[in-house]
């Protein structure tokens, strides 16, 4: 058990590369975005998707049309997505976990899940590669174990390409699987590509996304993107420790460990990134400390 940002790194410093990190309040609150805890079904997640594409033009200088940029700022300013947010910082996260509010848990066991993206895909896809879908053109995610002298190292085909076998011919070397099939269908059809959503992903998928919003960036933000009917994650990986595991934190040093993240400049302006931010931190440092 963490009970001090310097153990905390430690841990860390002994773990891989290019993982991603996710604090929480409590180990209960599961690994599955919001709009699937919400349980919305279709036709609400694409009612919330156009309301704020018809309104948010008010209030951001120019209209995004790629729809994978547009996801990301809906779960960013709240909305209830199939984004679950990660982050490549492991003290971002530690923040998270120290911060979050546990009033619906009776279980104040908090911490920090770390996930390898790159091994996540790969049991789902049979490549370790994840993708940004708001930087490609063709937004497809290829069966690389079917592709001759492919570059990309497979030891199977993946869970993914499995279930399709009765699907696409399995001999094509182009069997593919559009990443757009998981959005919204007001999203979907921003590409004039697409038409009818036909393909079900059934599995989350590790992703990259960029914005213009600013903490994206403070956060170094990365997501897994969910289907509607796949489990959590912590249920997919519960025998897979090198894909998924929890550093458990000591609930009793939540103030001590805050403060050691203040002064190693991990706050909520440095993650935030706004005047009320600002405030705040200014408020904690010279008033609410004394």
């Amino acid at each position: 058990m963490i009970s001090s940002l310097g153990h905390y790194v430690e841990v860390i410093s002994e773990l891989g590369a290019d993982l991603w990190f996710r604090g929480v309040g409590s180990i209960d609150f599961r690994l599955i975005p919001q709009a699937r805890w919400m349980q919305l079904d279709e036709e609400t997640e694409g009612t919330i998707a156009y309301r704020f594409l018809r309104d948010y033009g008010k209030y951001v200088e120019s209209n995004e049309s790629n729809p994978w940029k547009v996801y990301a700022l809906m779960q960013h300013h709240g909305l209830p997505t199939r984004l679950l947010d990660w982050s490549r910082s492991p003290l971002v996260a530690l923040y998270f976990a120290l911060t979050q509010d546990t009033s619906t848990t009776d279980n104040p066991q908090q911490g920090v899940w770390v996930l390898d993206p790159h091994l996540m895909n790969k049991f789902f896809i049979g490549t370790d590669l994840v993708y940004c879908p708001s930087q490609m053109g063709q937004r497809l995610v290829y069966n690389h174990s079917k592709l001759k002298n492919s570059p990309y190292i497979s030891d199977g085909a993946g869970k993914v390409w499995e279930s399709m076998q009765s699907g696409e011919n399995p001999d094509s070397n182009l069997t593919s699987k559009p990443l757009d099939e998981y959005l919204p269908y007001p999203l979907y059809i921003l590409d004039p590509r697409n038409t009818i959503k036909e393909a079900d992903w059934a599995i989350p998928l590790a992703i990259e996304a960029t914005s213009s919003v600013g903490r994206m960036d403070s956060q170094h933000s990365a997501f897994t993107i969910h289907d509607g009917s796949s489990q959590p994650l912590e249920v997919l990986f519960k025998d897979h420790n090198d894909i998924l595991s929890f550093i458990e934190i000591d609930h009793n040093k939540t103030h001590e460990m805050l403060e050691q993240l203040r002064r190693a400049g991990i706050h909520q302006e440095s993650i935030f990134r706004d005047l009320d931010s600002l405030c705040k931190r200014i408020k904690d440092e010279l008033l609410l400390a004394k």
